[in-house]
């Protein structure tokens, strides 16, 4: 536009000076057409209406501008209009170049061979017929720029957001399994985000050994479940730094072979599982071909880890809380052995009972375990008992046997002084009383005895027991 003003005020021989302002009104107007064509597409008027409504402008503005400059009688004008609306078609800034000093070079011609006077006059108005088409290549560029920038954001919008509602679903997925099937159904969305053959799930148990806890192969034999791992090399480096480990070819590197063997043959990754400042295990995924893992597949699997890292967590303190528990409950349980020799291997055999028939009654799995952890400890009270009472031989006397019959109240209240074994508080009190109301410590009949205390004392009967 600059140029093409310049050009006007100088003025040439070749053309009358009364077309000079019609020219420079059209090159105004050319410059808001342009702005039209690249801005509109954020404006909300939709890339497509704006490209077409952009360009027709420029093309009518240029026409009028070759028309007041060249004329229609012109060898130019018939010559300069195709290369133009080739140039202005979307094919960027080279074409609309090119255009540009063909259609200089065809005007500069055309003049010379029309009036060979002013052929020198004609090559400024060439040069601004050169300027046009560089200006409108360079609109064209940049609006192809916005529209192809424009379709790639949403392309990538629309697939994070796909990957972000299957990660939800397959961590939503998970939410209700135990840690190991968790572990496993994390690891077969693994597989499929990151394109790869096989993964594990290692987890620090109580003592801080990485443990597999979850395995799945595309094909093979997957490694068994509970196989510690050796905590060294890379398997160090990840659980220490908490920080994504990658390898182009894992058969390569002695850091991954000694760790993993057989299972590092091509590329692989190890995700950390991180919650609240501490790693606690890692989530190792590898193909068998030498193939690194693309930016969106590592994208991909790493904020399924990260989703999911919470229900991994969750789930490992509940298997280390039951495993303290039950530590516990054998420990409680070894004691009393140790003291009475009558009960050696009656609670494990009442407690078998008690689940056998818990189980057949139908009864939730979170009430089945509270039924034998119930049995384990139901005479518990008994380490409160003289052991010369214990160990008597023959029938005990008035006095012994009230002291005797005082252990399941000594049970429960040992259990109530426990948060977690409350529950099991009213199986332990009650699981000396009768159907028929002659049992003790309160001589409850039928219904108001809990259904827990009846399945211990039916378990604890000397009567087998047949399914």
């Amino acid at each position: 536009m600059l140029f093409g003003v310049s050009v006007l005020l100088i003025g040439t021989q070749a053309e009358p000076a009364s077309a000079s302002p019609v020219v420079l009104l059209l090159l105004i107007l050319l410059f808001p057409a342009g702005l039209l064509s690249a801005l509109a597409p954020q404006q909300g008027g939709g890339p497509h209406a704006a490209s077409v409504t952009g360009t027709a402008l420029e093309i009518l503005i240029v026409s009028f501008i070759v028309h007041e400059t060249g004329g229609l009688t012109s060898f130019f004008y018939f010559f300069y209009v195709p290369v133009l609306i080739w140039g202005t078609a979307g094919r960027g800034l080279v074409a609309g170049v090119m255009g540009g000093w063909v259609a200089a070079i065809g005007f500069a011609l055309a003049v010379s061979l029309r009036f060979p006077a002013a052929s020198y006059g004609a090559l400024p108005r060439a040069a601004l017929l050169l300027l046009t088409g560089f200006l409108i290549g360079l609109i064209e560029q940049r609006r192809s720029e916005v529209e192809e920038s424009a379709l790639r954001g949403a392309e990538q919008l629309t697939q994070q957001a796909q990957a972000t509602a299957e990660i939800r679903a397959a961590v939503m997925d998970m939410a209700p399994l135990d840690l190991p099937s968790r572990g496993r159904r994390l690891l077969k969305h693994a597989l499929r985000m990151a394109d790869a053959d096989h993964a594990l799930a290692i987890i620090l148990d109580i003592e801080g050994r990485p443990v597999v806890e979850a395995a799945v192969q595309s094909s093979g034999e997957e490694r068994p479940r509970g196989e510690v791992m050796p905590n060294t090399a890379i398997l160090d480096a990840a659980l220490r730094s908490g920080l994504l480990q990658t390898v182009v070819d894992a058969s390569q590197d002695a850091r991954w072979l000694s760790v993993f063997g057989t299972d590092a043959t091509g590329s692989a990754m190890l995700l950390p599982l991180r919650a609240e400042g501490r790693t606690f295990g890692v989530i190792f995924t590898a193909r068998r071909e030498v193939r690194l893992f693309s930016e969106e597949e590592l994208s991909a699997v790493r904020a399924l880890v990260e989703m999911a890292t919470v229900l991994l967590r969750d789930a490992r303190m509940q298997v280390q809380a039951h495993d303290f528990l039950l530590s516990t409950v054998n420990t409680l349980t070894a004691a009393l052995e140790a003291k009475d020799p009558y009960t050696r291997g009656h609670s494990q055999r009442v407690a078998s009972n008690a689940v056998t028939i818990a189980t057949e009654l139908g009864l939730p799995s979170e009430e089945v375990e509270r039924v034998r952890w119930a049995s384990l400890l139901h005479d518990i009270g008994k380490i409160a008992t003289p052991e010369v009472i214990l160990r008597k031989r023959g029938p005990l006397s008035d006095e012994e046997r009230a002291i005797m019959d005082r252990h399941p109240e000594r049970g429960a209240s040992i259990l109530r002084e426990m948060a977690p074994f409350r529950p099991l508080v009213d199986y332990v009190r009650y699981h000396q009383e009768a159907y028929d109301g002659t049992g003790y410590p309160e001589g409850l009949a039928a219904d108001a005895i809990p259904l827990g205390a009846r399945i211990v004392t039916v378990s604890a009967s000397p009567m087998p027991l047949t399914r």
